[in-house]
């Protein structure tokens, strides 16, 4: 029988395991490895979940559009903010036709806050549409100027209780006189209080001047002896279709400061300390008609940009920017609402360094590593041919200023997003 014997090797021994320093290293590798691979994987899932949330945009707005063609009747989309974002919109739901309402009949008047039937005397600054927003009246030529005619009062109209009822808020349509050859003003309603029982004349005012200036003296209330209008129709908001509404993914919303929306979704301003507030309206209505076109209110806006942006970015960069405008929370707050009631889209550019934010300051520092902006899209609604499509946002900041110079530049140009 054959043995078989042990190798000797000179006495050495052969190792058989790894050290500890060596099952070390190869443990912070692995973990190495397994960091970057995570953050690789979220980085992938953030840029997926802000396309996804455009796409789904995209996809509800051309839903809305088949219907209405479809249906041969006016179809939409309403938008809802985020219960934790009141400058961000999260869920959406689809919307029929509105109704029109023209009880009572109506005098135009010019501005009278005393009710006096006396034009109110014009001094340095005017609130006529008491929304928080004065404007200097001294040349007889802004926007404010009570001499011009801003006020429909009504008697019999019912305007109290839509109001009571959530049906008559600030930047809804009113055509004088009834009938196609009137025009559409939007409206205010801060005039029409609510928590008192109704007066006799209810009085809404006009965003917008009305065209004609009045038959009477300027220094009176009534703008017409005769031959004014005394009828109207007011476009009610939509009703909600009985279907469940359709929500963005999660942290990811339409960024209302960055998107270019009707002016009347926006219609007041509130001075909440520290938040930064604009007084959104809870009726942000895109509206199809039969031939695939928007209609109503927002079509006036040519071209519609909803910002799609992740929610953190939205919440945290637009504070620390408030932050630096002034060291008084409530100034700072007003100051950012200027901006964004004069047209300014808040949308940062690619990548910023807000560390200095608290000092007055809110400009790239690349000394430190910069802070890098989500993903984020642009969904366009374009309002004569109701295409809407998807583009990326250009992030670009050759001023070092902070903000995306021309954000909307692929959408202008037509370049698509993935």
């Amino acid at each position: 029988m054959k043995t078989t014997m042990p190798l000797n090797d000179g006495g050495k021994c052969r190792r058989s395991g790894f050290t500890l320093v060596e099952l070390l290293v190869v443990v912070s590798i692995m973990a190495l490895l397994l960091t970057m691979t995570i953050l690789a994987v979220n980085f992938n899932r953030d840029a997926e979940r802000i396309s996804d949330g455009a796409r789904q945009i995209q996809s509800y707005l051309s839903g809305a559009r088949d219907r209405a063609i479809h249906a041969r009747e006016a179809r939409g989309v309403r938008f809802f903010l985020d219960p934790n974002n009141s400058r961000g919109i999260s869920a959406m739901v689809y919307i029929d036709p509105a109704e029109f309402w023209s009880d009572g009949v109506v005098q135009l008047q010019r501005w009278d806050a005393d009710q006096n039937g006396k034009t109110d005397a014009r001094s340095n600054t005017m609130d006529i549409n008491q929304d928080g927003i004065t404007v200097d009246t001294q040349d007889g030529m802004n926007g404010d100027n009570p001499e011009r005619v801003w006020v429909v009062a009504g008697v019999g109209t019912g305007w109290w209780e839509l109001k009571r009822r959530g049906l008559l808020f600030n930047g809804l349509r009113m055509r004088i006189p009834k009938g196609p050859s009137g025009t559409w003003y939007p409206i205010n309603t801060n005039l029409i209080d609510i928590t008192v029982a109704p007066t006799l004349t209810q009085r809404l005012v006009l965003q917008v001047p009305y065209a004609d200036p009045g038959d009477t003296d300027k220094s009176r209330t009534q703008a017409f002896d005769s031959g004014g209008p005394e009828d109207y129709e007011l476009e009610l908001p939509p009703r909600i279709l009985p279907n469940q509404p359709a929500y963005l993914p999660e942290q990811t919303v339409i960024d209302l400061d960055g998107s270019q929306v009707p002016f009347f979704w926006r219609p007041t301003v509130t001075g909440q300390q520290g938040t930064g507030n604009l007084q959104y309206s809870q009726f942000m209505d895109i509206v199809f008609s039969p031939r695939g076109t928007v209609v109503g209110g927002a079509a006036s806006n040519g071209v519609i940009y909803l910002y799609v942006a992740d929610n953190t970015d939205s919440l945290a960069l637009k504070q620390s920017y408030i932050a630096s405008l002034d060291s008084d929370p409530t100034t700072a707050v007003q100051l950012f609402n200027a901006k964004v009631l004069a047209g300014n889209r808040f949308i940062p550019a690619d990548e910023l360094d807000t560390d200095n934010a608290n000092t007055g300051t809110w400009l790239p520092d690349y000394s430190d590593p910069p802070y890098q902006t989500g993903e984020r899209r642009v969904v366009a609604v374009f309002c004569q041919t109701g295409a809407i499509s998807v583009h990326p946002v250009s992030g670009l900041d050759a001023n070092g200023d902070g903000w995306a110079d021309s954000p909307f530049t692929f959408a202008e140009n037509g370049e698509t997003a993935k």
